[in-house]
């Protein structure tokens, strides 16, 4: 008996120090990658070759649509105000992967004059983590970002249509992509209820991080999904993150693709740059976004946003100035 005793304890201990170990592999990746990358850089590598094998497939069934939180008993909303083209409102339709979705450490809900739109059923909600649409049990930066739209006074009402799911790559997005029919069904749902998205956010970029994705490639499959949005009639500005850190550190080779896009393509806008977040104090796991972290995080999107927002008004008021000089 004291012999059966030992060995569950050895094992135990053996299970305790080789965690232990794994964990100190990404610590060290994670922490010294923003001082010492040199340093860092095998840490992480070597880590995420053990990782990535083992990753799950998120939302892994045949009809993707039918992913992401649904029904979590939430007050229904009317959906009025968001079905006319008032400047006011904003209506911003967003996905990519985990940290565009609910996997945030902290949930968030959002004040009364922000909403969710939910891509299951085509109805408006309260918006409260975990958003409606998309997945993850945690928290999302969507509605913080709407709380801080509305209290910096640009907007009246905004509307979050959110669709990411965790763990996904670009070409998964794309026209014939696992994933693809999501981002077709969202414009439809939009389009029945009589909503015309006023922003896209885009947030992905980890996968693709990991996954050695060219620059090229990343560019060439984003100008595809640019080109699906519009054959959908969303006409929206989009906006894509700069985002590749996930575990490890990141990927200049697609920071460098995220960060030319808005300058390669019609109608794309810097988003989000979330690779400055690299703290442990940004990121709960190394990954998703802590409390602090959803907050900064939304911030550098609102940033975004009212830049263009004010670069819009600036050439509107010229345009009309020109017509009417005197």
């Amino acid at each position: 008996m004291a012999r059966h005793y030992r060995r569950i304890l050895i094992g135990a201990l053996l299970f305790f120090v080789l965690a232990a170990g794994f964990g100190t592999l990404f610590g060290l990746g994670a922490v010294a990658g923003k001082y010492r990358p040199e340093l860092a850089r095998p840490f992480s590598d070597w880590a995420m070759a053990i990782v990535l094998p083992l990753q799950q497939a998120y939302c892994n069934v045949e009809d993707v649509t039918v992913c992401g939180v649904s029904d979590a008993g939430r007050e229904r909303v009317p959906c009025d105000a968001f079905q006319s083209d008032n400047p006011r409102h904003a209506v911003l339709m967003t996905f990519g992967q985990s940290n565009s979705a609910n996997f945030g450490q902290t949930r968030h809900t959002a004040g009364p004059e922000v909403a969710n739109f939910n891509i299951h059923d085509g109805h408006c909600y309260t918006s409260e983590d975990p958003l409606l649409g998309a997945d993850g049990s945690g928290g999302s930066v969507w509605g913080i970002l709407g709380d801080s739209l509305v209290a910096s006074g640009a907007f009246d009402k905004v509307l979050i249509a959110p669709f990411g799911i965790g763990g996904t790559s670009l070409k998964e997005w794309t026209a014939g992509g696992r994933l693809h029919p999501r981002v077709e069904h969202a414009a439809a749902q939009l389009h029945k209820a009589g909503i015309t998205p006023t922003h896209v956010l885009w947030h992905q970029g980890e996968n693709d991080a990991r996954a050695g994705t060219s620059p090229n490639a990343y560019a060439e499959m984003f100008t595809e999904l640019v080109d699906s949005l519009r054959d959908y009639g969303i006409s929206a500005p989009v906006f894509i993150a700069v985002a590749t850190i996930c575990n490890d550190l990141g990927s200049d080779a697609i920071r460098s693709a995220q960060r030319g896009l808005p300058d390669a393509i019609e109608g794309v806008y810097p988003g989000a740059d979330t690779d400055t977040l690299s703290d442990m104090h940004d990121r709960h796991d190394f990954c998703h976004f802590s409390e602090t972290g959803l907050v900064e995080h939304a911030a550098l999107w609102g940033d975004s946003i009212l830049s263009f927002e004010a670069s819009e008004a600036r050439v509107s008021n010229a345009a009309q100035a020109a017509k009417n000089p005197g």
